[in-house]
């Protein structure tokens, strides 16, 4: 009797990648170095117990989420469970298939590169370090060939960052043009001395004092042209700035409509202020004895003092609809929080339902796989295997994708020990490739608490010759020191039985144990003392 050991399970920490890309083969690609999920060359390759290879990456992301139906053995039409699981626990490290493909020989898929080699010395020195791999650039998102990133970033790129040489401060090379206009230390030329060099953050005290730079007249605004010097003023343009500017003033005044509520407040303030400077000067025309001039100004204040109070009015105005404005916007604000809110909880909701119907999914699942066991079960000790297609499983089993089938569970009694049957169509062990081998697997029960153990009872396990005649049968009493026949702590004890049940030779000959591509195994539990 030989003992069948779990497989261990695979380690996330293995590879982090999927497969290598097709194109890396110098020679012609074969199925079998394919993953089964990425379609790519199998990176460090494990197989499952249906046979089938898949990337360490791929498997364990595959059935991280939980158990998963094998695509390749519905693909095949080979799908039966459980061995087309794919679960954690259930697959190998596939050294042998590892070893093949590093010895396959790889080119590099980068366009201009003549490296040559192993997959494995790709893996190990040149994939991720190729000179001709294509990467983007970090700033610009411009793809590049990796050796020419460096003379990029320096010379080419638009979004490079660059030293002002004025105030030595790093922007943009693509706003250079927006940092001279604000650069502290730029050089700017005076329009009056024309001075050069001056830093633009001394350009302001310098023109202040410049007696050759001329400014605009304080009455621009309201169309003046006339500039004048830093100098004192002389009489004359004293004389210009109180009457000749104010006609000016008042005229244009006329023209002039409020844009906003800020240019109306700055016309308001203006306008005291030409009074005031106009309430001077008619004083000094009084003591000058000027009374024709001074009518005349005394209507122009009051011309001033009416559109003051037109515009004063036109600010109230403003200021109502402003208020207004507000008040509407603050109330579709809060709407808009209020509707933000409800769509917030909806969403909770619809989460909160995908995942109950998820939940509720996985329970139909296993309620059904329950219910198949349940109708295939006996529960006096003796079961009857059926087993179809026995040529197809046969060579399925040499190949290596299902080495191992396991039956429905089967009882003692309803309330007594629980058993199935392993069965490896190739052979296992020292039966490898010659012998049909056939194990009792103990499997924890309901009830085991109330059972006696370990497990003692005699076991006799047939091929049943469809003729009735000369049947193949092997029987064994449990080796009550094996931890095969302990009470189990896991959902199935280690796998006992016989690895030489039945030569392969008598299967291949014609013979009746196979009929329409259909053999039975019959167990019988010897259920004395129960």
């Amino acid at each position: 009797m030989a003992a069948q050991e779990p497989s261990p399970p695979p380690s996330s920490l293995e590879g982090n990648k999927p497969g290598f890309p097709k194109k890396i083969l110098a020679n012609k690609l074969q199925d079998k170095h394919l993953c089964n999920i990425c379609l790519k060359i199998l990176r460090r390759p494990f197989q499952a117990q249906c046979g089938h290879r898949f990337c360490s990456y791929c498997f364990n992301k595959a059935v991280s989420s939980g158990p998963q139906k094998c695509s390749a053995c519905i693909k095949e039409d080979i799908f039966e469970e459980p061995t087309s699981i794919l679960k954690k626990g259930c697959a190998f490290p596939d050294n042998a298939a590892k070893r093949e493909v590093e010895a396959l020989e790889a080119v590099c898929i980068n366009e201009e590169c003549s490296w040559t080699g192993t997959i494995k010395e790709y893996e190990a020195n040149h994939e991720g370090r190729c000179d001709f791999r294509i990467l983007p650039c970090r700033s610009c998102k411009e793809l590049l060939r990796a050796n020419e990133l460096e003379r990029h970033n320096e010379r080419e790129c638009p979004e490079r960052t660059l030293n002002c040489k004025y105030c030595k401060e790093p922007f943009h090379f693509k706003n250079i043009k927006a940092h001279d206009e604000i650069c502290p230390k730029y050089p700017m030329i005076c329009e009056g001395c024309a001075k050069k060099k001056i830093p633009r953050e001394k350009y302001v005290d310098h023109i202040k004092l410049c007696t050759k730079f001329r400014t605009p007249c304080r009455f621009h605004v309201v169309g003046c042209d006339m500039t004048v010097g830093n100098l004192t003023f002389s009489p004359s343009i004293r004389l210009h700035i109180n009457f000749g500017s104010t006609n000016v003033f008042l005229v244009n005044l006329e023209s002039l409509q409020p844009q906003s509520l800020e240019l109306a407040g700055h016309k308001i303030h203006e306008l005291h202020q030409s009074l005031r400077e106009l309430e001077v000067k008619m004083g000094q025309l009084s003591g000058a004895g000027a009374p024709v001039q001074g009518a005349c100004l005394s209507r122009h204040c009051q011309e001033l003092e009416l559109k003051v109070s037109t515009f004063e009015n036109i600010v109230c105005v403003l200021n109502r609809e402003m208020e207004r404005s507000a008040t509407t916007m603050e109330a579709y604000n809060r709407q808009h929080r209020l509707d933000q809110d409800k769509i917030e909880i909806l969403n909770n909701k619809v989460r909160q339902l995908e995942r109950t119907v998820g939940l509720r999914d996985l329970s139909i699942v296993e309620m059904e796989a329950k219910m198949r066991d349940m109708s295939a079960a006996t529960y006096d000790g003796v079961f009857v295997w059926k087993i179809s297609d026995f040529s197809k499983k046969r060579q399925d089993a040499v190949a290596g994708r299902a080495p191992a089938m396991f039956s429905p569970a089967f009882y003692t009694n309803k309330y007594g020990y629980k058993m199935c049957l392993r069965i490896y169509l190739n052979g296992d062990g020292t039966g490898r490739g010659t012998h049909l081998s056939l194990f009792f697997v103990v499997m924890r029960g309901h009830s085991d608490a109330l059972l006696k153990w370990p497990f003692n009872q005699k076991v006799t396990l047939m091929l049943l010759d469809q003729n009735n005649r000369e049947h193949i049968i092997d029987a064994f009493r449990p080796d009550i020191s094996s931890s095969s026949f302990q009470r189990p702590v896991s959902d199935m004890n280690i796998a006992s039985g016989c690895p030489l049940f039945c030569p392969l030779s008598k299967l291949d000959t014609k013979n009746s144990y196979i009929r329409d591509d259909t053999i039975f195994i019959k167990a019988i539990v010897d259920l004395t003392g129960l």
